[in-house]
């Protein structure tokens, strides 16, 4: 109870104090003059005026600073925002260039190759233990029949197994059921290359041929479904057994059929 009267007589006298230095300021630039007590005064009513109006200042400025951070922040969503929009644009742009880029090949590969052959699209991948597929989006109202060779502008991909009105089954390369008939380019060594779902086997290869690993294996011909020449694969591993007549020959298909998603069926 003690405090408060004593807080509020300090308070009054500084009142009074300053408003009379204040009164004495005003009377002496009143009269042109300064004695003194000039500077004093001044002090004294500069420190006052900093006591009143830090409070002000300090609000302002922290006022100020929360504007400006609050102002920041939202620019910096608005940014990450646009950032992130740019980013999704930029994907979807580059897959539409591969996109062209695979189709163009394959237009390029179409006209060099003047058989009549019909453009589709990879929809649908199966792949088991027992077999390995692929469905396209044409079918039998496109003129797609089972049995019709599949290409791409790499090489060999597989034939026509099923066929649908609007979708057909390609019987992959690398397929258990899929046989096909190669030749060595280099040195025109025939020989029957079998599907193993992960690579392929060129068989009955007799033990004296001439294979070698990087030999490139291309169409012969010979089984009346794919033209000739065409790449088929490359040889990755030549195994010779002294007790077994025939060579064990693994080659990698041409076409990277995992990543697929154009073909060309020869309808010739």
């Amino acid at each position: 109870m003690t405090r408060l009267p004593a807080q509020r007589k300090k308070l009054f006298f500084f009142l009074s104090l300053f408003v009379l230095l204040f009164w004495l300021v005003t009377v002496q630039v009143r009269h042109g003059r300064f004695t003194f007590m000039e500077k004093p005064v001044l002090a004294v009513a500069g420190l006052f005026e900093r006591v009143i109006t830090w409070p002000f200042k300090t609000t302002v400025s922290v006022g100020k600073q929360y504007v400006f951070f609050v102002g920041a922040q939202r620019e910096n969503r608005q940014l990450r925002d646009e950032n992130d929009r740019l980013l999704l644009e930029n994907a979807v742009m580059n897959e539409i260039l591969l996109e062209n880029e695979r189709l163009r090949d394959a237009l390029e590969f179409k006209r060099l190759h003047p058989p009549a052959s019909i453009m589709t699209q990879v929809i649908g991948k199966e792949s088991s233990p027992a077999s390995s597929t692929i469905t396209i989006n044409k079918g039998s109202r496109d003129g797609i029949s089972a049995g019709m060779a599949v290409i791409s502008a790499e090489g060999v991909v597989g034939r026509i197994q099923t066929v649908l009105p609007g979708t057909a089954k390609i019987m992959l390369l690398i397929d258990p059921g899929s046989t096909l008939a190669v030749r060595v380019q280099r040195n025109r060594e025939d020989g029957l290359l079998e599907g193993k779902l992960r690579h392929c086997a060129l068989k009955y290869v007799s033990y004296y041929a001439d294979i070698q690993e990087g030999d490139l294996l291309v169409t012969s011909g010979l089984d009346g479904v794919f033209p000739k020449g065409l790449a088929v694969g490359t040889v990755v591993k030549v195994t010779k057994h002294e007790a077994n007549a025939f060579q064990t020959v693994v080659a990698k298909p041409a076409v990277t059929l995992s990543r697929l998603e154009e073909a060309l069926v020869l309808t010739q």
